[in-house]
């Protein structure tokens, strides 16, 4: 199944609607969809209800990216918010306790608070391996580094802002997704977003 599984909606600092995400996902062939907006579930819900409601060929794996004390987690298969500013050890716990599994987004990346301590990263379950806006290649190739070393799976990540920046990063996953992300049954497959999208994802430039 190809997964998206790092995406924002204009719940958090995204450009676009839950709804304009979902339909360029169908669009370009995505299967498994996860909203991960900044501290809260909202828009994981809403994509849920509206592929209920029109039976819409997606899955979705409710998720958000947490804002925890020593950087970004995303968090996947919990239905509930953490407190922005939550312990790392905390949230990492709070989420298998309730069913979910974490990975740790973008590593090393400080100025977008990216985890980098080494202690972290080994309790988390997992890393996001390939960020497609890193445009310094150094980044991700640390972030597979350091995932083989602490023998921990790897997901691949757009980090869309809107719906032109989805299909950058991408996860291949094995049967169910929740699953499929707990027993590492991943693989990853991604290209670094051009600059132009990236202007236009990160900073609104080009729109139309």
């Amino acid at each position: 199944m190809i997964a998206e599984l790092h995406v924002h909606s204009n719940h958090s600092d995204g450009r676009d609607s839950v709804k304009k995400l979902l339909n360029k996902a169908l669009e370009i062939g995505i299967d498994v969809i996860s909203i991960t907006d900044h501290d809260t579930i909202n828009g994981s819900l809403e994509a849920i209800e509206i592929v209920e409601e029109e039976h819409l060929p997606i899955e979705v794996v409710p998720g958000f990216e947490s804002s925890t004390d020593k950087g970004h987690l995303l968090v996947y298969g919990v239905k509930e918010d953490f407190d922005k500013g939550i312990p790392f050890e905390e949230a990492v716990k709070r989420t298998k306790k309730l069913g979910g599994v974490c990975y740790v987004a973008h590593p090393f990346q400080i100025e977008r608070k990216g985890v980098w301590r080494i202690e972290a990263l080994r309790k988390a379950d997992g890393i996001e391996g390939f960020n497609s806006k890193y445009f310094i290649g150094l980044f991700n190739f640390l972030s597979l580094t350091i995932a083989k070393k602490l023998n921990k799976p790897v997901i691949a990540g757009s980090d869309a802002h809107s719906s032109k920046a989805l299909g950058y990063g991408i996860t291949i996953l094995r049967g169910d997704p929740l699953r499929a992300l707990k027993n590492g049954e991943v693989q990853i497959s991604g290209r670094r977003m051009p600059l132009k999208v990236w202007l236009s994802d990160s900073l609104g430039l080009f729109n139309e």
